[in-house]
């Protein structure tokens, strides 16, 4: 007769006792109740597998936290503009960085390409035949709204800085620029960018432990996201720096 394997539940308290069989324990799941540890025996699957899969997500989004804090610098970065000059310039700017990088030659490309690809970040020309930088902006800010976008152009009356933020923008440089500002500007915007995925990652957590009832790690991530506010820039985005 073959011994039945225990799937152990991660909600199960007082666990030590699995192993041998005897008595019953505590469930944090449910806040109150005995049981034996054992997933296919809860009273409550429905609400296990709920749990089981935020963990699960929790976990997840967690990691690829630490991830990126292990390799901060490295981006996928698409380049939308319609002179071939300047479009290998800002190439070479972010690969000297490190930085993997695509480009397009108008907004319509640079569209079709951001739907086909993850993107970390997009820089955008905003006078470009087909579609300029401003719609192409407004688009990727609909289809991602959490995706950075530095406009830079030339035609800073036409173009004022409040019509790029209002698009979607993160930031807007104008041109010429040499390459420090530019690198200057982008890492701006990229630490910024990180700054808020690790608040949102830590506001996810929060509801998470609110649901197993963890006061003090929830006091814990609300210093955390304190802090990690008080680290983004002083002024508005689209300023000078």
């Amino acid at each position: 007769m073959m011994m039945s394997i225990l799937k152990k539940c991660p909600f199960y308290r007082n666990s030590e006792s699995l192993t041998t069989g005897r008595g019953l324990g505590h469930c944090d799941l449910l806040g109150q109740g005995i049981c034996e540890g054992d997933i296919r025996s809860c009273e409550k699957p429905d609400l296990l597998r709920k749990q089981l899969s935020e963990q699960q997500r929790h976990e997840v989004s967690k990691n690829e936290g630490e991830q990126r804090q292990k390799d901060p610098s490295k981006y996928k970065v698409l380049v939308v503009d319609d002179e071939e000059p300047l479009r290998k310039l800002i190439v070479a700017f972010l690969s000297g960085q490190g930085h993997q990088c695509l480009m397009a030659g108008n907004g319509v490309d640079g569209l079709n390409k951001a739907r086909q690809i993850k993107f970390d970040a997009v820089i955008t020309d905003i006078v470009m035949p087909e579609m300029n930088g401003i719609a192409l902006t407004r688009e990727l800010h609909g289809l991602y709204p959490k995706l950075p976008v530095m406009i830079m152009t030339g035609y800073s009356n036409e173009y004022p800085t409040g019509s790029a933020i209002e698009a979607g923008a993160r930031d807007f440089i104008g041109k010429p620029f040499g390459h420090d500002e530019f690198i200057l500007r982008f890492n701006k915007m990229m630490r910024d960018q990180q700054i808020s995925l690790d608040i949102e990652a830590k506001q996810r957590e929060i509801l998470f432990q609110a649901q197993r009832e963890s006061s003090e790690r929830i006091n814990e991530l609300k210093r955390e996201i304190e802090n990690l506010t008080s680290q983004f820039s002083s002024g508005y985005r689209g300023g000078r720096l």
